[in-house]
This record gives structure tokens, sequence and C-alpha cells, in this order.
């Protein structure tokens, strides 16, 4: 399919709900319009499609007021996040982070090199911390300008925290020479995440909230490391959610995640982002029953660097093999939506969600599907 016809077919689908009301309608069990679908972490992407920087995306308000509501007409992305990335509490806490005009953050020097000055770190005040005021200060105003669309926040898993605090290599290597350290820096990065969401809800109230731990992946650290040095800070992170904004947090790792699946159910997770290097149907047959699936059409082979086609195959693969998860799931991307991303393959990972996932209800495959 060319994209002249891609768009003109895009033109006879109709939306049926918002979708506030089609997420609404779907988690009480009703049937929907369309399979809910949604792409991870868009915004760099979306700033590049729209024609900007990231680096003019997150720092120009107008900017991002501009993203969020193209995206919103364009995509029916009809929700924001206002969250903390993956090296943002590491900054909070004194890491000197750097970031290209237009690409990912980094960290060019981190602050913990040395355990004998884990105690000048304190657990961080979003209202008060240089790096963390003017995000929550963002928020404010971003809710001011879209009041009726969802906002949602997030954090950094616990380990992936920690790696911007110290080097990778140290916290590895703690895992076996420092341990009593490397769990009080675990437990610091879960409490600065809490207070984060506690601002969150004084400002806001209960929202939707997840978070992003790529090193937690068995492609990074070994089974025993993730029991001893993740779950348990997993587990503080997700309870802590729960209890400040009354509903648990949806996460995504990275790569290989399936040795650990039953885990993070066990855990209280209750949704899941997979990667695309792992199955959907079997991720769906070891814990669907217990967590909310979202995945996982390839970004850069698909999303990126495949045709219209291409995505449109994906989409009802993933829909075929997943969509009847009996917890729910969400077309979603296997991993970040990668900046470069042509608009046109969006688009096609739009239609197909409106095509071939009509009819969509949890524990069903979508009318779309079935009918084709």
């Amino acid at each position: 399919m060319d994209y002249a016809e891609l768009k003109k077919r895009m033109g006879e689908q109709k939306n049926e709900m918002t979708a506030a009301e089609r997420i609404r309608a779907y988690n009480a069990g009703e049937e929907v319009d369309y399979q809910p679908y949604t792409l991870q972490a868009p915004d760099p992407a979306m700033a590049d499609i729209f024609g900007f920087t990231t680096t003019q995306f997150a720092k120009d308000f107008e900017v991002k007021s501009e993203v969020i509501r193209r995206r919103r007409e364009e995509f029916g992305l009809d929700s924001f996040n206002v969250g903390l990335g993956l090296k943002t509490i590491g900054g909070a806490l004194g890491s000197t982070l750097a970031a290209p005009e237009h690409g990912i953050d980094y960290v060019a020097k981190h602050i913990l090199m040395d355990y004998a000055d884990f105690d000048s770190l304190e657990v961080t005040d979003p209202y008060k911390n240089p790096k963390l005021a003017p995000i929550l200060e963002s928020a404010k105003r971003l809710k001011d300008r879209f009041p009726d669309v969802s906002m949602t926040t997030s954090v950094a898993g616990p380990i992936s925290t920690a790696i911007a605090v110290r080097p990778v290599e140290l916290v590895l290597r703690d895992t076996v020479k420092r341990p009593d350290m490397l769990h009080k820096l675990l437990d610091l990065t879960v409490e600065c995440s809490l207070r984060w969401f506690e601002a969150f809800y004084h400002e806001f109230g209960p929202v939707g909230t997840n978070f992003s731990d790529p090193v937690t992946c068995m492609d990074v650290i070994s089974k025993k490391q993730f029991d001893v040095f993740s779950l348990p800070y997993l587990k503080k992170l997700i309870d802590g959610t729960e209890k400040i904004m009354g509903s648990r947090p949806g996460a995504h790792i990275c790569g290989k995640t399936s040795p650990i699946w039953k885990d993070l159910a066990d855990a209280g997770l209750f949704s899941f982002s997979i990667d695309n290097c792992e199955d959907l149907e079997v991720a769906k047959k070891a814990v669907g029953d217990r967590m909310r699936i979202a995945g996982n059409v390839p970004p850069i082979e698909v999303m990126k660097e495949g045709t219209i086609d291409d995505v449109i195959a994906s989409c009802k693969e993933c829909m075929r093999k997943c969509a009847d998860n009996p917890s729910g799931f969400i077309l979603n991307t296997g991993c970040q939506l990668p900046i470069g991303t042509p608009k046109e393959n969006v688009e096609a990972f739009i239609y197909a969600a409106r095509k071939y996932g009509r009819g969509a209800k949890i524990g069903c495959l979508p009318k779309g599907l079935e009918e084709e």
C-alpha cells in the first residue's frame, strides 16, 4: 500500500469513541470501537516528525504544547506524560547530564564515584530541587492548557536510576563487592521516585503511572542479581505507588524479560510493556491472567525502517497473538519510538489498530481480525 492509498483508507475510518471513553469502556469489560493503542515514549520521535529538535521540545513550553496538540489531532494520542527520564533523578542528586541538540540525554559525570560520598546524597524534594521543580511547574502549565487531556507521570526503575548516580560497571561490581551500599543506593532511588509521585498526587490527584527499567533485563543482570537487587525495590516502588495513587503502575523493561515475568506479576505490576525480542503469545500464556500486556511492534526494523505494509502486518500479528489476553492488551511498540520514524508509518500503525482491532474487548480477539 502506498501513502496515498493509506490516507484514503484512513479518511474512511471513523472514531466512535474518544481515547478516554475507549479505555474506560475497555477496562469495564465492554466492547469498544477498536483496540486501545499507544506508542512507547513517543515524544522525541513526535518532535522530529513535526519539525522540532528534542532540545526544543524539552526546553520550550510552546513547542511542547504544539507537539502535544498535533499528536492528539493527527495521531489520536489523547494523553501526555510529564515524568522523569532515565537519568533525571541522577541529575537531581548531582550527576552532570548532557544532551545533543537532537537526541537522547546522557550522564557526563556521575555524582557517586566513591561510597564515601553517599551520606551527602539526600532524598530529592520535587518542589525545591532545581532539576525537578521546573518539570513539576511544566506539568501545571500543560494541565492548564490541556485540561481535558489525560496526563500521566513516570519514573525510572530502581537499578536504572542507580546507574545515573553511579556508573553501571561499578553498580554491577557492587552486587559482589559492596552489596550493603548498593542496597542503600537502591533504597534511595525508590524514595526519590515515590517523593515525585507524592508531589504529583498533591498537585493533580490520582493519575496513571509507569516506570522504565532497562537495566533490570536479563541481558544486563542475572536472575540471581534480579532477585536480590531489583525485585525487592520494584516491589517497594509498586506498593508505594499504589498507596499514593490508589492504583498500581505499569512498566516497560527493554530486552529479555521472560525469566522474570512471573516475579513482576507476583509483585503486583498492573501492566507490562514487552520488548519485541520476546513473544507476546508466550507472555499471554505465562502471566496474562494476572497482568495486562502491551506491545510489541519492532521500533527499528518495522516502525523506523519498514514499509507501510510492514507496519500493518506487524500490528496484525501482535493483535492475533495477544489481543485476547485475559487481563487486557494495549497495542504498542516494543520499545521507544525512535527518532526518524516516518509519519506515514505512525499513521499505518493507527490505521491497523482501527481496522483490524475493530470491536475489541478484553479476553477476545477483535472482530476486525476475526472477519478478515
